[in-house]
């Protein structure tokens, strides 16, 4: 599999080859040649960048607001890049003076590309890079264009952590409002959006206000677990910190598909002895890197399985994992493992999900999920219709002793064990068909088993009310409530999809 670097120049060029088209289709177009250019656009009290639909650069700026290769063909009138909250108030007051529906970006998170807005104004966070460690009181301050390896140096550098994405570039601001699924969840309440103690946001008419549990605790609920369809722009976010833990180990066995229930009776049963602890077990269901594409199933999926702990020890470490070690998924049907192996944070970006994760290579891509106490029923009703993906690089992806809980003071309160995502990967536009029916193929297998859903991850393209299924009927009937009180003229777009 290709390495981080690798990954990088791919991306790179299919951003160049992107762009290309992209002009050539914009000088083949007679109508794009007679168009007079834009006024330029002046926004009073704002000191950052703009640009406006038509403006040379638009396009390059507006391919770069989504992470991942499928750009949605949806076309924002303006696009501004804040430097500071006076920039946003003033970008916010613009917009609902000229009577411009505001979408927000940050670190670009979400696959829907939520940020992308036919029409209106799109207000780019991403040059907000500020961190402020507390090392006394264990609080990271952070503007919203921070991204994971980031907040993992800093904390690291004074001895704390944060339960991160699963990816170094993550933007930590849609990680955190959308539930926040990553490393070191068990021991840190099921998701890092309960890690969140206050927050700074600007609303709709311009106003800054303090959200914590004690300070307009409506809007601290809100945020803790809203995602992509916030009625505010958060400019900063209070993150609680953690000891570091002082070793992280983790064993690794990869089977074949066809022995997934080996795999997952292991797990049950290591589950049913009370031994899972605080160990972090995590299940994906891919091509093996080594087989060709033209592989039959039977050869070519695999089961990987790896299971992390997060300990003061090395010791207790090696202990959390000694029930994988004594069970079946060591024994003779698996074709490889690697047992009680060393990391640190960043090596777990640079050694694990680097190497071994598809979703590490740039591509098109779409994502949907359920969030289930069920993981391993889930698995196996989606197995067959994973071994007929597409690509090699389309796989499932389970994280087991999610340890979540429903909290009074969040919105994202589902109490599951499991989070099991299916991810279509793919090159080629011609081929989007194909991967997004494969993608809508796993949802009548997978949603029976569902508690919930995953805000983050969810394709409203496949199911418009897949976005209010990601709450409880409660929680939903709430933020709607909240969005009529604080934006009463809807200045803010909601979640795709909905009105």
């Amino acid at each position: 599999m290709k390495n981080q670097v690798s990954s990088r120049r791919h991306a790179l060029k299919q951003l160049i080859g992107l762009t290309a088209l992209g002009a050539l289709d914009f000088l083949r177009a007679p109508q794009a040649l007679a168009a007079p250019r834009p006024t330029p656009l002046a926004i009073p009290g704002f000191a950052g960048k703009t640009i406006q639909r038509g403006e040379k650069g638009y396009e390059i700026w507006r391919q770069s607001m989504v992470w991942h290769m499928s750009k949605p063909k949806r076309y924002p009138d303006v696009i501004v890049q804040a430097k500071s909250t006076q920039d946003v108030i003033s970008a916010v007051n613009y917009a609902a003076q000229k009577g411009l529906k505001v979408a927000v970006r940050a670190g670009g998170h979400n696959s829907n590309g939520p940020s992308l807005r036919d029409g209106g104004l799109l207000i780019d966070l991403s040059a907000l890079q500020e961190i402020h460690i507390d090392a006394e009181k264990k609080i990271a301050s952070i503007q919203p264009g921070v991204r994971s390896l980031e907040l993992v140096k800093a904390a690291r550098s004074k001895g704390l952590t944060f339960p991160v994405p699963h990816c170094p570039s993550v933007g930590l601001s849609g990680f955190t409002l959308g539930g926040g699924i990553g490393w070191n969840y068990s021991q840190r309440g099921g998701g890092s959006t309960h890690s969140i103690v206050g927050a700074e946001i600007v609303t709709a008419d311009g106003s800054v206000l303090q959200a914590t549990s004690k300070e307009n605790p409506d809007l601290y609920w809100a945020v803790r677990g809203v995602g992509p369809g916030f009625f505010g722009v958060v400019t900063r976010l209070d993150l609680k910190l953690y000891e570091a833990p002082k070793a992280i180990l983790a064993s690794s066995y990869i089977l074949p598909l066809s022995e997934l229930k080996t795999a997952t009776t292991a797990l049950e049963d290591i589950r049913k002895a009370g031994r899972l602890g605080h160990t972090e077990p995590i299940i994906v269901l891919m091509h093996h890197p080594e087989q060709p594409d033209s592989a039959p199933p039977q050869q070519s999926k695999i089961c990987f399985v790896t299971v992390f702990a997060f300990d003061d020890s090395e010791e207790k470490a090696r202990k959390a994992l000694q029930p994988y070690a004594e069970s079946a998924l060591a024994g003779s049907k698996t074709l490889l493992k690697a047992e009680y192996q060393p990391y640190d944070f960043e090596g777990l970006y640079d050694r694990y999900f680097s190497l071994n994760d598809p979703a590490g290579r740039c591509a098109r891509y779409a994502v949907d999920n359920v969030m289930t106490n069920r993981g391993t029923e889930t698995l196996h009703a989606l197995a067959d219709h994973f071994a007929k993906a597409p690509t090699r690089w389309c796989h499932v992806l389970a994280s087991f002793n999610m340890n979540t809980k429903v909290y009074a003071d969040s919105c994202f309160s589902w109490a599951i064990d499991a989070y099991v995502g299916c991810y279509a990967i793919w090159d080629e536009e011609k081929d989007d068909s194909v991967n997004f029916a494969w993608l809508k193929g796993n949802l009548p297998k997978m949603d029976p088993f569902a508690v919930g859903h995953y805000v983050n991850e969810v394709d409203w393209q496949l199911d418009p009310q897949r976005f209010m299924k990601c709450f409880t009927e409660a929680n939903w009937k709430r933020l709607k409530q909240l969005r009529s009180q604080y934006d009463p003229t809807g200045v803010f777009h909601n979640y795709l999809g909905q009105s």
